[in-house]
């Protein structure tokens, strides 16, 4: 039997928000559904596996950005060369910061990044957190989550962003995130999987598809959904706003 490759990223720096939640909920929903999958956890000097399935990356401070600088440009060709290639991909905030072009820092020094997400990330800015971090995207509806950080993302050389920001800030007070083919950066946390099953589903059945799997949902399934539901449900009544957002497109 095909077995899944998720792949995480510097867990022992880039998972001080719960983001490993996130490695939780694909595991156990493609368990759930059948299909086995193996966890490996890579981190600065380790190798790469020769393949992978799914990318998951985490956020972490400013001080871990820095020291992960050097361990992310060993692996960015090799990144790249997977999103081009269609792997499935999450990386949360910090993550999605250092697979990006380039961290302006407070001291003023730049951190590079992978190169994968055409943006950059202005680390100089205020913080934000926001309770009730909803962000409206096509295909997939109104996510729900929270979001923390202090920096704001610019999207460069024509990049799409992930969606649209109904509470909250995201990249700019507009847009959220960025998307480049099947590669995703947010700063939804929650942890973003386990508040949005419909995230988790459309990262699992491209895994799914392009390893000629099918990934089929169980009465599991929706039970585990019914609880994120309600969690979403919690957060939106909290801010005052419509669990679902405008139709999708």
């Amino acid at each position: 039997m095909t077995t899944l490759t998720i792949l995480e990223l510097f867990p022992e720096h880039l998972a001080v928000n719960g983001d490993m939640g996130n490695v939780i909920v694909v595991c156990e929903r493609l368990r759930l559904a059948g299909i086995d999958s193996v966890h490996v956890k890579h981190n600065p000097g380790d190798a790469l596996p020769a393949s992978v399935d799914m990318v998951l990356v985490g956020t972490g401070p400013v001080s871990a950005q820095r020291v992960l600088e050097p361990a992310v440009a060993e692996i960015a060709q090799q990144l790249v060369a997977w999103r081009d290639a269609g792997v499935p991909m999450l990386a949360v905030t910090g993550g999605m910061q250092l697979l990006g072009s380039t961290i302006a820092l407070p001291n003023g020094v730049a951190v590079a990044g992978a190169g994968l997400f055409p943006i950059h990330t202005d680390a100089t800015a205020a913080r934000v957190v926001t309770n009730c971090f909803a962000v409206d995207v096509p295909e997939l509806g109104r996510l729900i989550g929270i979001e923390n950080h202090g920096s704001r993302t610019t999207l460069t050389d024509g990049a799409s962003a992930f969606g649209t920001v109904a509470t909250g800030v995201g990249n700019d007070g507009r847009t959220e995130g960025v998307r480049v083919a099947n590669a995703i950066g947010t700063h939804i946390q929650g942890p973003a999987l386990a508040m949005n099953p419909v995230l988790a589903d459309h990262l699992i059945e491209i895994a799914a598809s392009r390893a000629g799997l099918r990934y089929e949902l169980t009465e599991a399934h929706h039970r585990l959904d019914a609880l994120a539901s309600d969690c979403r449900a919690i957060l939106a009544r909290g801010a005052g706003i419509p669990v679902a957002g405008p139709v999708a497109a």
